[in-house]
């Protein structure tokens, strides 16, 4: 590799790297200012995060996040209806279908309707 070449390289790397000091120095004194911008960023997990920190980024984490909220409020509802109703893992629903079966996320509230075509239950019960 050319001297020109890396020193274009190097260069490159250090301008990105400023930029970066830049935007990190400006979030500093933004959250030292403002308590609740540092708490909320203190939340995010920036490792599941794909892409920049711009506004597209932050609405694609925040889809991913309450999407996997949802999906894990389901889950631990089923768990916890299979525990009061003393029902066996793979136990299935007073409608014969599996709790897999039944919607992957809270419907209107807290139900967990059945996905199965044609069955009209409304809401996971384990008998």
């Amino acid at each position: 590799m050319s001297n020109s070449t890396l020193h274009a390289t190097y260069a490159g790397a250090s301008r990105a790297a400023a930029a970066q000091a830049a935007a990190l120095q400006l979030l500093l004194a933004r959250t030292g200012a403002d308590r609740d911008l540092a708490l909320a960023l203190a939340q995010v997990d920036i490792t599941q995060m794909k892409g920049v920190l711009d506004a597209d980024g932050l609405q694609a984490a925040l889809a991913e996040a309450q999407a996997e909220r949802d999906i894990t409020a389901a889950l631990a509802e089923r768990c916890r209806r299979r525990e009061a109703a003393g029902a066996a893992l793979g136990a299935t629903c007073a409608c014969g279908h599996s709790a897999a079966t039944h919607a992957s996320r809270l419907v209107n509230g807290a139900r967990l309707p059945c996905r199965h075509t044609g069955c009209g239950c409304g809401d996971l019960a384990f008998s």
